[in-house]
């Protein structure tokens, strides 16, 4: 179990893992702390705030392409110096909506 602030509608608003590797997260949106499996992989915080505003829902494609937000770009522009492709697209009127890349999407398989 994975336990989050009250105003953090999902997992997927805390953290999103770009590869195995890298996230984008929120730690103070845990309230136990990053999960133990990813503690250690690099990462790139973003504040409580954008947490709320989706900035760690984007959609990784593959472990080299990443689609979020031009809004994020300065988060966009450290995915990027991580040798990922970052692309953008404006999603302002669904992220006011409650939802953004990853919310708008299902995976159609999942490994673990």
């Amino acid at each position: 179990m994975v336990r989050l602030q009250p105003d953090i509608l999902h997992l997927d608003c805390a953290l999103g893992f770009i590869r195995n590797d890298l996230m984008v997260v929120c730690e103070e949106a845990f309230k136990d702390g990053i999960p133990e499996r990813p503690r250690t992989w690099d990462r790139i915080n973003v504040t409580y705030k954008e947490a709320t505003n989706l900035a760690t829902n984007g959609l990784p494609l593959s472990p080299e392409v990443y689609v979020t937000d031009p809004v994020f770009r300065h988060i966009g522009d450290q995915i990027a110096s991580r040798g990922v492709t970052v692309e953008y697209v404006d999603f302002h009127i669904t992220r006011s909506l409650g939802g953004s890349f990853r919310c708008s999407t299902q995976p159609l398989l999942r490994k673990s």
